[in-house]
Parts: C-alpha cells; structure tokens; sequence
C-alpha cells in the first residue's frame, strides 16, 4: 500500500495510527506509521518494523545473508512481513516464502500494507505452526522462528521434539533463526534452559544479542 503523503510525513514526529482492529488470537492490533515505516503492535509487543526489525536486521548483517544462496524460506510468524521485505528491498535476496500465520486477520494486514508491493512470492497459510508440519514435510534454505502471543513464545515452541522438526526441515547448508526476548530476569532465566535444549539440537549454534533480543542460530560457523 502506498504510504499517503502527508502521514508520512507526520510519522517522523510522532505515531500515526492507521487501523485499529483484533481477533481471537490478538484482541488488539494496532498498524502504526512510524518514521515513515509500518508498525503491526498489540498491547504489549511490536510485530512488525520494516528495516527497522532490528532483531532480525542485526542478525542478517552478521551472517551478510546477502551473499548467501538461498531459494526458499520459511516464516513462523508473519507480523506485517518485516523479513521478506528486508531480504527483498535491503538484502537483494530473490527468493520464494511460505508464510505461517495462525492470526488470519494478520494475514490480511500483511498483505494490505506490505507483501502487495513485494516482487517475491509469499505464500500464505493462515494456521498452526505444528499443523503445517504435520501436514507437509518441505525443506528450505532458510527458517525464521518469530512466533509469539503477545511477548511470550508458546510453550510448544520451546520444546527439543519442536527444535528437532526445525533442523529437520532445513535444507543441507541452510539457516535457522530463532527470535526469543532477553529484556527481563525471567527471560534470562526461560533462555538459560532453552539454550540447553538448543546446544544438543544444534551443537554447533549459538546466539546472536540483539539488544533486548537473542537470534539463535543453527551454526555460528554461518557467521564469516
């Protein structure tokens, strides 16, 4: 969607709200313009940022996922699609996404406001991470982990069995990235114990600090 002029500019002085609305999974969501870039955010979490996803933008550039190959990725979590579009329009990368949102109204706002105006394919499937891989067994290049209710990683998600459908689903050589918040004492702790879990999946992965954020990587030897 083409960003009205005037709200744009706007934006570079404080929030602009463009749509208010919620569903079953998040009563609130809130798309904002923001220093002329989109925000999807709920009561307590932001979703979305365009190139400004730090957590993932950090990540990309300590891999320079720009020189990798890759063909296809994987999304757990939509938001507004912050990750296809900074490997699009800031990486370069042309490649194909299969997208996992369970929130379908998100679906919609993702392709309203930003994976229309993508060159890429994006395929959508408004339904539950674990479905998906019950239902198909596709392998990628690429894998972002982003699923969360409101701040908070589902408990099923941070299970070894879960991890090890992740590392079973890459491609020979392929890349996950797995976003968890490190911003409080509980979440350090909740880290500690999914770095465990993490280490005997992935023995030679690690993390990447992204400031209130930890990127857990399948490799660091990924990292030039």
């Amino acid at each position: 969607m083409k960003k009205p002029f005037f709200k744009k500019f706007l934006s570079n002085f404080r929030e602009v709200i463009l749509e208010e609305t919620g569903s079953k999974h998040n009563p609130l969501l809130l798309v904002l313009l923001y220093k002329g870039r989109y925000q999807l955010c709920t009561r307590d979490a932001i979703y979305s940022y365009e190139d400004k996803y730090d957590n993932f933008r950090t990540a990309f550039d300590q891999i320079q996922v720009g020189d990798k190959k890759i063909n296809n990725v994987l999304l757990l979590g939509l938001g507004l699609g912050s990750i296809p579009f900074m490997l699009e329009k800031i990486y370069k990368l042309e490649t194909d996404y299969v997208a996992i949102e369970i929130d379908e109204v998100i679906c919609h706002l993702a392709d309203k406001y930003v994976l229309s105006d993508l060159d890429s394919s994006v395929q959508i499937y408004p339904i539950d991470a674990m479905d998906y891989f019950n239902w198909y067994d596709h392998r990628f290049d690429m894998i972002t982990m982003d699923i969360f209710q409101s701040a908070e990683v589902p408990h099923v998600f941070e299970q070894k069995d879960y991890l090890k459908t992740l590392k079973s689903r890459l491609n020979e050589g392929g890349i996950l990235f797995y976003n968890r918040l490190s911003n409080t004492k509980e979440h350090d702790v909740k880290n500690k114990r999914f770095g465990k879990d993490w280490m005997q999946v992935f023995p030679n992965g690690g993390t990447i600090d992204c400031k209130n954020n930890l990127i857990y990587i399948n490799d660091l030897g990924l990292i030039p």
